[in-house]
C-alpha cells in the first residue's frame, strides 16, 4: 500500500509545476500583447522611404524613333503611414506609372535632324502622384530629368546572313541553304539603317551532319531598331555526293575583231563533287572557263579563270590553269 507522505509529496510537486506553467503562459501572453501594441504604434506613424515603380510610355511619335534608352523604372521618394508602406513593400509587382508623350510632343526642339526634349520629373510630381495610392505622398522623383531624343524613322529591307558552324560527315555534301524569309524589314533611326547591308542570325553549330535539317533561328538584335520578322526558318539540304569529271572548252574573251587566237590546249579537265540528286542536272553548258586577250604582248601564256559554274557543286578543280596561245590576224 502506497505511503501517504509519498503521495502527498507527489501532489505538491505536480501543483507547483502547474503553477510554473501558468506563469510562463501569462508572461508570453503579456509579451504578445506588448508586441502588438508596439507594432500598431510604430506602424501608425509617418515614414519616408523609396519605392521603385515601373514606367510605361504611350503615344511615342510614329514617325520618330528613340535614340536613347528611356528609364523603365522611377525611384519615388514617398511619405506615408507605416501600414501603407508595408503593404506596398510586400507587393510583388506594381501597376506601371503611365507617361503620355502626346502631352509633350509640341515641346520637342529639332536640331540637325534630331528632336529633343528634357523633362524635369519634379515638375510633373503631382501628375505622377495622382497615379499611385492616395494615402502615399510623393516627395521627389529620381532621375530628376528624362531626356527624350528622337531621330526620323526609316525602313529598309536587308538580306539575312545565316551564322553557321557545321561539319559534314564523310561523303556528304551541303547542296544549299534555304531561308524563309531570306530578308527582313528593319525600322529605326536613319543614321543606323543607312549603314546596314545584312543582318545575321544567332549562331547554329552542327557536327557530323548527314541529313537535311531545319530550325527556326532568331535574328541578331540591333539596338534602337525593330525587326519584322525577327526570325527565319533555315533549312540545310544535305545528301551523299559523288565525284564527277568533264572536259570543257576554253572560251576567249575581249578579243579584237581583227584577231584570232589559238590556245594550247584549247580545253581543260575539271572535277567536282555533286549531290546524287543533282548529278544528272549538270551539263557542259553550265560551265564557262575563259581567257582574256593579253594586255602584255611579251607574255607567253594566259591564265584560265572560272566565269560560270553551278552554285551547288563543291571542290571544283581544273587543269591546266594556264595555257599557251598564238595570235593570228584575220
Amino acid at each position: 500500500m502506497p505511503d501517504l507522505n509519498t503521495l502527498i509529496g507527489k501532489i505538491n510537486k505536480y501543483t507547483k509545476k502547474i503553477s510554473l506553467n501558468r506563469n510562463i503562459i501569462t508572461y508570453l501572453v503579456c509579451v504578445v500583447i506588448a508586441s502588438i501594441l508596439w507594432f500598431m504604434n510604430t506602424f501608425s506613424q509617418d515614414y519616408q522611404t523609396e519605392l521603385n515603380y515601373p514606367i510605361k510610355y504611350i503615344n511615342i511619335p510614329e514617325d520618330k524613333y528613340p535614340m536613347n534608352k528611356l528609364p523603365d523604372h522611377l525611384q519615388l521618394n514617398v511619405q506615408a503611414k507605416g501600414f501603407t508602406l508595408m503593404g506596398y513593400r510586400i507587393k510583388t509587382s506594381f501597376q506601371p506609372i503611365t507617361f503620355n508623350f502626346a502631352t509633350y510632343q509640341h515641346l520637342l526642339q529639332e536640331r540637325d535632324g534630331i528632336s529633343e526634349y528634357i523633362l524635369n520629373t519634379n515638375d510633373i510630381k503631382e501628375k505622377f502622384g495622382n497615379q499611385i495610392n492616395p494615402d502615399i505622398k510623393l516627395v521627389s522623383i529620381y532621375p530628376e530629368r528624362i531626356t527624350f531624343r528622337f531621330a526620323p524613322t526609316q525602313k529598309k529591307k536587308v538580306l539575312i546572313n545565316p551564322n553557321l558552324e557545321y561539319k559534314l560527315k564523310r561523303q556528304y555534301i551541303l547542296n544549299q541553304i534555304k531561308l524563309d524569309p531570306d530578308s527582313v524589314t528593319i525600322s529605326g533611326p536613319a543614321n543606323i539603317i543607312d549603314t546596314l547591308q545584312s543582318i545575321q542570325t544567332e549562331i547554329w553549330t552542327l557536327k557530323d551532319l548527314s541529313q537535311t535539317i531545319n530550325k527556326t533561328l532568331k535574328l541578331t538584335d540591333i539596338e534602337n531598331c525593330h525587326l519584322n520578322p525577327n526570325f527565319t526558318n533555315i533549312t540545310l539540304e544535305v545528301e551523299q555526293f559523288t565525284e564527277s569529271h568533264r572536259t570543257i572548252s576554253i572560251t576567249p574573251q575581249l578579243m579584237p575583231d581583227s584577231i584570232n587566237i589559238r590556245l594550247f590546249p584549247s580545253s581543260l579537265n575539271i572535277s567536282y563533287d555533286v549531290g546524287l540528286s543533282k548529278y544528272d542536272q549538270i551539263n557542259d553548258n553550265d560551265f564557262i572557263f575563259a581567257v582574256d586577250y593579253p594586255q602584255n604582248t611579251d607574255t607567253t601564256y594566259l591564265e584560265v579563270k572560272i566565269v560560270k559554274a553551278p552554285a551547288f557543286i563543291k571542290d571544283l578543280k581544273y587543269t591546266p590553269q594556264k595555257v599557251e596561245f598564238l595570235l593570228e590576224k584575220k
